[in-house]
């Protein structure tokens, strides 16, 4: 078994939830920097740090996106409601072979950093193999007007909770379920 630590960065990690809903109360203006800020200290490959952030805040175009996004997430209604969306795209160009990892990880440090302030955020996944004509990327980077080498790891809205999150605790496989030592050996999972 092993010992629960306690420390902020871990704590912050497990009370974190994917909020759907959100009030109208605003967010500031530094409460959105503290946020960037977290992405642009994400880890990057060869600390190509390949990404851009959009931050939307007109509500006609977080409308339009949340339009988009009905494609790729359930939650998609929930997301026009939020005060600042954050796109994290990332430049393909800048590093060819891990910048859907590195906007990944800025868009985890950026939901961390949201909470750790009281405010809730989630993310919806837009990247997929190839940009199609007709998906929700291709959609997403004519809006936002994104250059040909970048691609759309993230959609983060941001925003003041409208109750706790996604309403249910979110449970997780046994860490001894998934820890193998010197090599993998197949057990059963299950989930609670």
């Amino acid at each position: 078994m092993i010992s629960k630590v306690d420390n902020a960065v871990l704590d912050a990690i497990r009370e974190r939830r994917s909020v759907r809903t959100f009030t109208s109360q605003p967010v500031t203006d530094e409460q959105v920097q503290a946020v960037l800020e977290a992405g642009r200290w994400a880890p990057s490959a060869l600390n190509s740090q390949p990404w851009d952030f959009i931050v939307v805040k007109d509500s006609e175009t977080r409308s339009k996106m949340a339009h988009i996004l009905r494609r790729v997430t359930v939650a998609w209604g929930g997301f026009s409601g939020a005060p600042v969306t954050i796109v994290v795209s990332v430049d393909a160009k800048r590093d060819p072979a891990h910048h859907v990892e590195d906007g990944a990880a800025a868009a985890q440090n950026m939901c961390l950093a949201a909470h750790s302030m009281g405010l809730g955020s989630s993310w919806a996944g837009i990247y997929s193999g190839r940009v199609r004509r007709g998906s929700a990327e291709y959609a997403l980077k004519k809006l936002l007007a994104l250059p040909a080498s970048h691609r759309i790891v993230a959609v983060v809205p941001l925003g003041v909770a409208n109750g706790n999150g996604n309403g249910h605790e979110s449970a997780r496989i046994p860490l001894q379920e998934m820890v193998h030592n010197d090599r993998f050996t197949p057990r059963q999972r299950y989930l609670s």
